[in-house]
């Protein structure tokens, strides 16, 4: 389990809540599946599988995160995407909240070829 910063956004479609990084965080990136956050990819942490494929795939430019996750949905039928904060939002609210997220299983990295 880890504290995670969730900000609370008043939106065109609703309220969305956001797991937020910060501004100097690189190579890491919250995934969500079926729009509530499940997996935290983290391309410096190297005691996962997953987290070494992912990085070595984005430092030979063969993929990007975003192509990497679409053929994830392809093959395997999810639904996961990367939180996209609203163009238009009003920030309800901002709290920790104490998530257990794991990186992306590595079967479904190896298989996105």
């Amino acid at each position: 389990m880890k504290d995670y910063r969730q900000t609370s956004f008043y939106s065109i479609k609703g309220i969305t809540k956001l797991i937020e990084l910060g501004d100097q965080t690189y190579g890491e990136w919250i995934i969500y599946e079926g729009g509530l956050p499940t997996y935290h990819v983290n391309v410096f942490d190297q005691s996962f599988g997953s987290n070494v494929i992912i990085n070595s795939l984005l430092v030979s430019k063969k993929e990007t995160i975003e192509s990497i996750i679409n053929k994830i949905n392809t093959k395997q039928a999810t639904k996961l995407s990367l939180g996209n904060e609203p163009v238009i939002k009003i920030v309800k609210k901002s709290e920790t909240v104490n998530l257990e997220l794991g990186p992306l299983p590595e079967l479904w990295i190896k298989n996105i070829d």
